[in-house]
């Protein structure tokens, strides 16, 4: 789902301006998109008879815009989706254009949590992108990353992806309905040999999780889009936990603020301030 407005309730007055300002860029992204995606008659189609099945489509038209380009320049071949939508639709229909041109056929693996939209989903799904999709309903569990507790699918099919957008499971934990993070990307590309690209949406603490995973330059947040580009990212791009050595935080007057650090194991210990 889109993250909601951002809220600004007691910041200083110049970050409110700046949020103000992104929230702009956000709105007339989504309007070129919807613009841009309505002017084709597959996607005008596909929206109004995904409609009639279900209410939800699951993101924002800036999202589908961004996940067709993605897919139309990336030319995956094995993508897997957390979170099936109409999102499934928009991938899958690149995938088609792709193979038109060329490219061999692509497939998407969506997970989807819930059995009964699983069930809508598959209702929903059109027959003219349905040879390229299968969604698979898994149940969410509780797991973990080193610190790092979050929800994921149960069970994925092992395939070799190379791309993945993650919009689910949802995150409030099965066990005791804490609010985590979305965990399974992270799995997936300790796995892979193959570079994988992302796009993540939906939540603030799964983008946090991630850039600490990865690092900023392979984890990059957009205002603009309101999603995490992540990638390409093989294994060996997966971080890990230091050795804490806490006394570059330490402050002799002021606040002291133990920060977290995270690095591949050949990486120098950060510096703060470098």
């Amino acid at each position: 789902m889109p993250l909601p407005p951002l809220d600004t309730t007691g910041l200083p007055a110049l970050t409110r301006a700046r949020a103000w300002w992104i929230e702009r860029l956000v709105a007339r992204r989504n309007r070129r998109a919807e613009k841009r995606l309505m002017k084709r008659p597959e996607f005008a189609n596909a929206i109004t008879e995904y409609a009639k099945v279900s209410n939800v489509t699951g993101a924002s038209m800036s999202d589908y815009l961004t996940l067709y380009e993605e897919v139309r320049t990336r030319k995956p071949k094995e993508i897997l989706e957390f979170g099936t939508g109409f999102t499934t639709v928009v991938m899958a229909q690149a995938l088609i254009e792709n193979a038109s041109e060329g490219a061999p056929l692509g497939r998407i693996t969506s997970m989807e949590e819930h059995q009964g939209w699983t069930e809508t989903a598959l209702k929903a799904l059109p027959q003219d992108v349905a040879h390229v999709v299968q969604i698979v309903h898994s149940p969410k569990v509780d797991g973990f990353y080193k610190m790092f507790r979050g929800v994921q699918y149960a069970e994925i099919p092992i395939r070799a992806y190379d791309f993945v957008f993650s919009d689910g499971p949802e995150r409030h934990s099965p066990v005791n309905n804490d609010k985590l993070f979305d965990l399974d990307l992270i799995h997936i590309v300790r796995r892979s040999s193959r570079p994988i690209h992302a796009v993540v949406d939906n939540h603030y603490l799964t983008f946090y999780v991630l850039q600490k995973v990865f690092g900023t330059k392979l984890a990059r947040y957009s205002p603009s889009h309101r999603l995490m580009f992540v990638g390409p990212v093989t294994k060996t791009d997966v971080r890990h936990l230091r050795k804490e050595n806490f006394v570059p935080d330490l402050a002799l007057f002021g606040t002291t603020e133990l920060k977290l650090r995270m690095a591949l194991d050949d990486q120098p210990y950060p510096i703060p301030g470098k």
